[in-house]
């Protein structure tokens, strides 16, 4: 009975080179598209929304971190609104003479820094720049041996109004004037080296993960007497994803470094800022795994049953191509007979 059987199954299979190629075609077909869907349910649904900043009556703080390359006796920083009002915060700020030349292991985060931002901008997906770049401040100096102090580093947060205004470090000690302002005062002469290193500067709470453009700036002044200048445009950002609800500010920054002349301005450094009147949205919308699965499903028996029909076609017509061949040397050799 199982021979009559074997013998009977065998006679309804047929091989032949063509079926080969078109099953290997299909699962070449099944790997790309399964290989395509995965990645694309894999890569997050980022959307953009843009609408009128509805907090621009709220306050936020700025967050300092940054070496200059002289004495803090010589140099003092300030915040001004758009009318020129001193905030009257900046005694928050905190002062520390620090060496300007940094360690061995300073030097190298920042150089990783550089490549980790350039990669982190590349990425498209919201979580990639949100979770796998982790941005941390510059590890403290390991050099373990007594360094001159040439700098002074002003580090800490000014609690400031949504107003356009401007961060300031200038030659001279800063003095508040009652009912007019601050001013800063200097005795003599002094050398003036305005070359700092901006570890950090954020507005708002810094986000783990988020990029700023001016941390880790490393400006050098080419002689005395320099003006260093940032303009800052900021954009109140709000990130929304199934884990989280964050509210921040992203900013652009356009800089511009020019010799001062006597009597044309004052060396120094100055972060202009200004907000923006419309806020940003960005959601990021997982996909259901429900249509994922019906979609990976449906490609394989697709191509399945497309294949079965396609090698039909093929062996058929292979067939039919074969039989006219051979009719047509059987009409030729009966003719010459």
């Amino acid at each position: 009975s199982s021979g009559i059987n074997a013998e009977y199954g065998e006679s309804y299979v047929t091989t032949n080179s063509f079926g080969g190629v078109v099953t290997l075609i299909c699962w070449v077909g099944i790997g790309f598209l399964l290989y395509s869907e995965i990645n694309d349910f894999l890569t997050p649904n980022v959307e953009y929304k843009y609408e009128v900043d509805k907090e621009k009556d709220s306050k936020l703080s700025i967050h300092v971190d940054m070496t200059v390359k002289m004495h803090c006796n010589l140099i003092g920083a300030d915040v001004l609104d758009i009318w020129g009002r001193d905030i009257g915060n900046t005694e928050m700020l905190k002062e520390e003479l620090v060496p300007f030349e940094l360690a061995e292991n300073q030097k190298m985060f920042l150089k990783l820094q550089g490549g980790v931002d350039s990669i982190g901008k590349a990425h498209a997906s919201l979580e990639d720049m949100m979770g796998e770049i982790h941005k941390k401040l510059v590890p403290r100096d390991d050099r373990g041996i007594e360094v001159p102090k040439d700098a002074c580093r002003f580090y800490g947060s000014i609690p400031v109004n949504k107003v356009k205004g401007n961060f300031h470090i200038l030659s001279g000690r800063s003095v508040n004037i009652a009912g007019m302002g601050h001013a800063h005062l200097q005795f003599g002469e002094v050398s003036k080296n305005f070359s700092h290193r901006i570890d950090s500067f954020t507005f708002g709470d810094r986000v783990q993960g988020m990029m700023y453009a001016l941390d880790g700036e490393h400006k050098i002044a080419p002689t005395s007497d320099y003006s260093f200048q940032y303009y800052v445009q900021i954009v109140p950002t709000k990130y929304v994803t199934r884990d989280m609800n964050i509210q921040t500010y992203q900013y652009t920054v356009q800089e511009q470094l020019r010799a001062v002349q006597q009597n044309s301005g004052t060396a120094g450094i100055v972060v202009k800022y200004e907000f923006s009147p419309i806020a940003a949205i960005v959601q990021v919308k997982e996909k259901n795994w429900v249509i994922f699965l019906t979609r990976m499903l449906g490609i394989v028996g697709g191509i399945i049953s497309t294949s079965g029909l396609l090698n039909l076609v093929i062996t058929e017509s292979f067939e039919f191509l074969c039989g006219c061949f051979q009719q047509r040397k059987s009409g030729q050799e009966y003719t010459d007979s």
